[in-house]
């Protein structure tokens, strides 16, 4: 009798034998015929539940794993300080500007010496009988008014120079992602200066060259730039 025969034979004499039974005894019988035939056995891949993508993100690369690594090599996690530190003023105020209720303010006398810095802010022009204009900050609010950033025109020079000092009066990082600008692609290819600033990456050069600094900080920024003589 051939083994094929002889497992029929066991199927028969075993009616209790379920789907799970049947589907066992066929698996053997094919894995002997395999083994008669000298065939090299057919071997069966199973998909994961999860992408290669998905169980980076859910598995690998979770928050709360990471912590939990972080705390069994011992400490705390701690901040990238590379990021988070910020940079010292070079150029310090040369007179105390007094601003009006508007937001205006004056420039300095003709007998306060402004130095040469590597970058300029133009104020504001075509204003009646040639009156000094504004300093270009503004506020910007969006998002019904969730959203608060403020914006720098007129800024011409040595960009990075002129960001520095500005982290350094306002105290601000360089952010996660550094400072955003429109060619900023995010990790997927998408534009991340398009999705705005806040709290992790607050600093943004626009199209067109105007800055964007995640919150109300128009007041500070106006006395940053009066007290350097603009």
């Amino acid at each position: 009798m051939s083994l094929f025969g002889a497992v029929r034979t066991v199927a028969r004499s075993t009616p209790a034998i379920g789907r799970i039974g049947h589907a066992n005894l066929f698996a053997i019988t094919s894995s002997s015929n395999n083994t008669v035939n000298n065939t090299t056995p057919q071997t069966t891949s199973i998909r994961s539940k999860h992408s290669a993508t998905q169980v980076k993100r859910l598995f690998k690369n979770n928050p709360a794993r990471l912590r939990i690594l972080k705390k069994q090599e011992g400490g705390a996690p701690t901040a990238d300080k590379s990021s988070s530190s910020t940079p010292e003023r070079v150029y310090p105020e040369i007179f105390q500007p007094t601003f009006l209720s508007n937001g205006w303010s004056a420039p300095p006398p003709p007998e306060v010496e402004i130095p040469e810095y590597p970058f300029r802010i133009t104020r504001t022009a075509g204003k009646p009988n040639n009156a000094v204009g504004f300093l270009p900050v503004y506020r910007d609010v969006r998002v019904h008014g969730t959203k608060r950033t403020t914006l720098i025109r007129s800024v011409q020079g040595d960009i990075p120079t002129f960001l520095s000092e500005l982290r350094a009066v306002l105290n601000l990082s360089t952010g996660k992602k550094g400072i955003l600008t429109s060619a900023s692609t995010g990790k997927h290819g998408g534009g991340e200066a398009g999705r705005g600033v806040n709290a992790q990456n607050p600093i943004r050069i626009r199209t067109g060259g105007a800055i964007e600094v995640n919150g109300d900080r128009a007041k500070e920024i106006k006395k940053w730039l009066a007290g350097l003589g603009f």
